[in-house]
């Protein structure tokens, strides 16, 4: 049974693609950018959307491996991992990222299903945490990184309007 699993279950899928209470998901607010606009950095020392997407990324691909039982996927905080650099996003293309994304939400969105509820008690590798912790936090980062590309968005526009004058 996944009567609270299923909680998670839609919260991924609302805030992926559905119509969650705060705006838009993340694919929406992801349709409407261009390529030139994802790979540039909205001020000097901030992280590129595609930057945004990449880290969003490894946080899920961790969430994915610890669901297959992978208990050596690691992410060291601001390491390449975490935060991949701005010339391998360029090389990588704005479209293949997307691409991994979708990749990884079906993936998510799969294995997630075949659980039950047990799974949100399941250890973590640290033995301190539940697995329910770390569906929290990935629902939360996901939705804290949704409004950051939000806010670069909304910077690298207002910049070209400026320009444009």
């Amino acid at each position: 049974m996944k009567t609270n699993l299923s909680q998670y279950i839609r919260l991924f899928r609302e805030n992926y693609g559905g119509n969650p209470w705060y705006g838009d998901s993340l694919r929406k607010k992801l349709d409407d950018i261009q390529a030139e606009e994802a790979l540039k950095a909205p001020a000097p020392g901030l992280h590129s959307i595609a930057q945004q997407v990449a880290h969003l990324l490894a946080w899920r691909r961790l969430l994915v491996e610890r669901l297959k039982g992978n208990d050596n996927f690691q992410i060291q905080v601001n390491s390449a991992r975490d935060w991949p650099p701005q010339e391998l996003l360029e090389q990588k293309g704005w479209e293949k990222l997307l691409k991994e994304l979708e990749a990884n939400q079906n993936e998510l969105l799969k294995l997630l299903e075949a659980e039950s509820d047990a799974l949100l008690e399941r250890p973590l590798p640290d033995g301190k945490h539940a697995f329910r912790l770390l569906l929290d936090g990935i629902v939360q980062h996901d939705v804290y990184h949704i409004g950051q590309i939000g806010q670069a968005l909304a910077l690298l526009r207002s910049k070209q309007h400026v320009s444009a004058l």
